[in-house]
């Protein structure tokens, strides 16, 4: 039998990521913490043979997919957090039954590590946080569902809400402002034509929450004393035509401010992996819009 293995700071900010992320493919793993994919490897099979770590295949991606084991989180507990019961891992399923869920979340967490890396790159913005979809609410008091869930009254029927959960929310700071922004990852497969479902429901969610003003909640999540100006809606989608007709679909939709429908932006598929994408360019939901926009909370710039 080997020696035991000794974890290495690297191998221990590892694991804490696999804490916050859940699930990393292999190449998300080394973006984040190994300079080749060879050494990448090399290490998760180390932390695998010694219980720290599993990995596992999937049709939702070509490379194994790695996610902490009840050993890993123990160790993140005490090497980083402290002795705990509960330290947001749960025993979960070692590999999730839907590979469509699989794929999908994992395009959420390419978005999450290029934003991370990109704020990381530039010294004048700071991520304050991102929350995932899946973090739950943790008051005894509420019946258990995601903490990024919310309701809105449906502008032209006030009897009738809107529940939606965005795929992430996080928070920006530059030159001293703060900007808010929710995530939407689109694969393709919502209906676009039907304001009662699928993306034009989504839509007409924030365009209601924008008026409500519910966003402002987050201010105590992100550490903001000041109101956000607004937020953002950032919906990456799988490819151009897709984006065009998202907007001619938009078109359809009638709510006031006319201007709402300009703080929903659009994006093709290569946003989550590109490291500009804080200064990407970016188009509106709104097929009357000509202006050309970016994360970077300033002032948008006419093509």
């Amino acid at each position: 039998m080997g020696s035991p293995l000794e974890l290495t700071d690297r191998d221990v900010e590892l694991l804490a990521t696999l804490l916050k992320y859940r699930y990393l493919s292999t190449p998300q793993a080394q973006r984040l913490h190994f300079p080749s994919t060879q050494t990448a490897l090399r290490r998760l099979r180390r932390l695998s043979a010694s219980g720290y770590v599993t990995t596992f295949k999937s049709p939702a991606c070509p490379e194994r997919i790695v996610t902490l084991t009840r050993a890993g989180a123990e160790m993140v507990a005490d090497r980083l957090i402290g002795p705990s019961d509960d330290i947001g891992w749960a025993g979960r399923r070692q590999q999730p039954k839907d590979y469509l869920f699989l794929q999908h979340f994992l395009a959420v967490s390419d978005f999450r590590i290029t934003l991370t890396q990109a704020c990381a790159n530039d010294h004048d913005i700071d991520l304050l946080g991102f929350i995932p979809e899946y973090r739950a609410r943790s008051s005894a008091s509420e019946p258990a569902r995601r903490y990024v869930q919310d309701v809105v009254t449906n502008a032209s029927d006030h009897d009738r809400k809107i529940t939606h959960s965005p795929d992430g929310v996080f928070a920006l700071t530059h030159g001293g402002r703060s900007a808010l922004f929710f995530l939407e990852i689109d694969r393709g497969t919502e209906v676009l034509s039907n304001p009662a479902k699928g993306f034009l429901k989504m839509v007409r969610f924030y365009l209601a929450y924008l008026r409500d003003g519910g966003y402002q909640r987050y201010k105590r999540d992100f550490g903001i004393e000041a109101l956000f100006r607004g937020f953002r809606t950032l919906v990456v989608t799988t490819s151009p035509a897709r984006l065009r007709n998202m907007r001619e679909a938009c078109g359809q939709l009638s709510f006031t401010p006319n201007g709402a429908k300009r703080f929903i932006w659009l994006a093709t598929a290569e946003a989550v992996r590109d490291p500009a994408i804080l200064t990407r360019s970016l188009v509106s939901c709104d097929p009357a819009d000509e202006t050309r926009y970016s994360i970077l909370p300033e002032k948008p710039s006419t093509a």
